[in-house]
């Protein structure tokens, strides 16, 4: 008997017995529709987070003052000095792109007539362009010039220009903004006009389109405007990007020694932590790997016992057709056919249970990434693996009561009532 004619008595079987059918599908269903539902859903994760990282730039490190014991207060003599940061640029002026210190950020409000727009005055220095991928539309950035005479200048988002002018980038650029920072009123004049894009890091969270934008400022017209009087020559955080993303760990810890083998050598109570964003995206997707894994593993579970019921049901098939088995020996079956007649049978229920899976793990995968913010479509190869798996699940639980039904007795089969 070929395998064409193994095959249409495998779906006359499962025809006769529908429900029974269904039901043995079913842990099948269930456990490839996890796999590829959990597969599809982890990478949408996996791809909102490396958007969101890599908005600030995936040569971003952060540099940061912190105290070695988690309660402990920190005072000016535990932050570096302005000097020392720029020390360390020009020592390394072969890896360092830029450096970017950020002072105050104090929220306000723009108006012009009727009209207003919520931001934040974000006082910083040049460096911040290249850090936070900062896209310019007209104007310039800030500048070392801008920094040095203190100039009250103002880089804007084509956001704050939609609502305060209309749209219109001419009108904007040159033009003075009133910011209400809630006690005063600050004056600048707009200089730049940088696209906003909002970050987003799916499930995380991020900005909205509702959120205040950023309105860059220097650093040092930030700290004499609203700094109250602490000292604004020192800082616990900075940021830099480095020219390549190759040797980014070595060049963490060359800024970890720097700064706490020099200025901080005799502070005891502080140290200073560099971290790539590269290695914050890495760390975030390894620990979503260990939780993808090990819900995987669930869903594992979920197919074996799928598979021992596919056994189960087949072993009850062999019973229920003992005496066909007995009829087909008598008419000269082998027993290499009988065995490949019920495994067929098993694959053909994996194979079913199988795709009915993948096609509801793509729905519910793809419906989840779609609340996520990050579209996925289940990739291929885990498709593959989902039906290749299915495949060797009916083979594998399906072996053992082939084979029995093959090593049945033809006389005492045909005695079975």
């Amino acid at each position: 008997m070929g395998i064409l004619e193994n095959i249409k008595i495998a779906f006359s079987g499962l025809l006769l017995n529908k429900m029974r059918s269904f039901l043995t599908m079913l842990g099948i269903i269930i456990g490839i529709s996890s796999v590829i539902a959990i597969v599809t859903i982890g990478k949408a994760l996996s791809d909102s987070v490396e958007q969101g990282f890599s908005q600030i730039g995936n040569t971003t490190i952060e540099v940061m003052v912190r105290p070695k014991d988690d309660f402990e207060d920190m005072t000016s003599d535990d932050m570096i000095p302005r000097s020392e940061i720029e020390r360390f640029k020009e020592l390394n002026p072969d890896k360092i792109d830029s450096v970017t210190i950020n002072g105050s950020i104090v929220s306000g409000t723009i108006k012009d007539e009727r009209k207003t727009s919520n931001v934040r005055i974000y006082s910083t220095t040049p460096g911040a362009k290249s850090v936070f991928s900062i896209k310019m539309l007209s104007g310039s950035f800030l500048t070392d010039e801008d920094e040095e005479k203190s100039k009250e200048v103002a880089v804007i988002s084509d956001k704050v220009v939609e609502d305060i002018f209309n749209d219109k980038i001419e009108d904007a650029l040159g033009s003075e903004i009133e910011v209400d920072t809630g006690g005063s009123l600050r004056v600048y004049r707009v200089i730049g006009i940088y696209k906003y894009e909002p970050m987003s890091m799916g499930v995380f969270g991020g900005e909205s389109e509702d959120d205040p934008t950023s309105v860059y400022i220097p650093l040092g017209v930030g700290n004499m405007q609203f700094s109250d009087g602490e000292d604004t020559d020192k800082y616990m955080y900075f940021m830099l990007s480095a020219k390549d993303r190759e040797g980014l760990s070595d060049l963490e810890k060359e800024i970890e020694k720097f700064f706490n083998e020099g200025i901080l050598r005799d502070r005891e109570n502080v140290e200073v932590r560099a971290n790539s964003v590269e290695s914050f995206a890495s760390q975030v997707n390894q620990t979503m790997g260990t939780i993808k894994l090990a819900i995987g593993g669930i869903a594992a579970i979920s197919l074996l016992v799928g598979g021992i019921g596919v056994m189960n049901i087949l072993l009850v098939s062999v019973t229920e057709r003992t005496r066909e088995i007995g009829i087909r020996k008598a008419l000269g079956a082998t027993n290499k056919d009988i065995r490949l007649q019920f495994i067929i049978e098993s694959i053909i229920i994996c194979i079913i249970g199988g795709v009915i899976g993948i096609l509801l793990g793509t729905a519910l995968g793809y419906g989840a990434s779609i609340l996520l913010k990050s579209k996925t479509l289940p990739s291929i190869s885990s498709i593959i693996v989902a039906v290749g798996f299915s495949m060797a699940i009916g083979i594998f639980f399906g072996y053992y009561p082939a084979n029995k039904a093959a090593k049945l007795d033809p006389i005492d089969a045909l005695r079975y009532e």
